[in-house]
């Protein structure tokens, strides 16, 4: 008789068990504000264009800025890959002698808008490579980060910032939030990611827990009666 009262107290622990799973997601996300920013000249902000320009000239240095909010993506996840994409609105232009053009992506957490602190803000790099110049109107481009720290650190804050820079005399234009004339809206951030959830009741059957509480008293009750009996 213990036997059969043990195997039913092992069920309905069993039953009650808290275990974890995990739910994978990627999420595409537009960025709610862009612009381009420089300093040489004098302070400069530009957010209302539908173009992002971003350059190196000598002195004469713009960058792009690029604003996101996260509040979508769990606080708790865990991010797996976040890949950046831009749509070009003309060529990629260098001088002769450079065939390729810099991109310097680098992230830090947002505060929603875009101004000249974004110029240098504080920022950890995410991604530095090169692109061939060359291209036409409607070319996209894609960088998967390879840093993406920052963007977990941001989620707490909900809000992750961008900032495109280049060198060498290079020079991009890309489209802004603002431009509507491609079938999808750019600039976007697409963020694969994991999210730990707790299960109170792994088992398949279906089984509620007041049925479970009820069993576990049973099986209690059983175990209580027989001991009496013995002594």
């Amino acid at each position: 008789m213990l036997g059969k009262f043990s195997k039913l107290l092992a069920v309905a622990v069993t039953s009650l068990t808290v275990s974890s799973v995990s739910h994978a997601a990627i999420i595409n996300l537009t960025a709610t504000a862009d612009g381009d920013v420089q300093t040489f000249g004098g302070d400069s902000v530009n957010t209302t264009s539908n173009r992002i320009a971003i350059t190196q000239s000598g002195g004469l240095i713009r960058n792009g800025i690029f604003e996101f909010d996260l509040s979508a993506v769990d606080d708790g996840a865990t991010i797996n890959s976040v890949t950046f994409s831009v749509m070009a609105t003309r060529f990629v232009s260098n001088t002769p002698s450079n065939p390729t053009s810099a991109v310097h992506l680098f992230g830090y957490n947002g505060d929603g808008v875009v101004n000249i602190d974004d110029y240098d803000a504080s920022a950890t790099q995410i991604y530095s490579s090169t692109v061939p110049t060359g291209g036409v109107d409607g070319d996209l481009f894609s960088f998967t980060l390879t840093d993406f720290a920052p963007v977990a650190d941001a989620l707490l804050g909900n809000l992750f910032t961008i900032r495109f820079e280049t060198d060498s005399f290079a020079s991009f234009n890309f489209a802004s939030i603002d431009d509507t004339s491609f079938d999808y809206l750019f600039p976007s951030l697409s963020i694969d990611y994991t999210v730990s959830q707790t299960n109170p009741n792994p088992n398949p059957d279906p089984v509620s827990a007041p049925a479970m509480a009820g069993f576990l008293s049973l099986a209690l009750g059983g175990i209580f009666l027989r001991n009496r009996r013995k002594a």
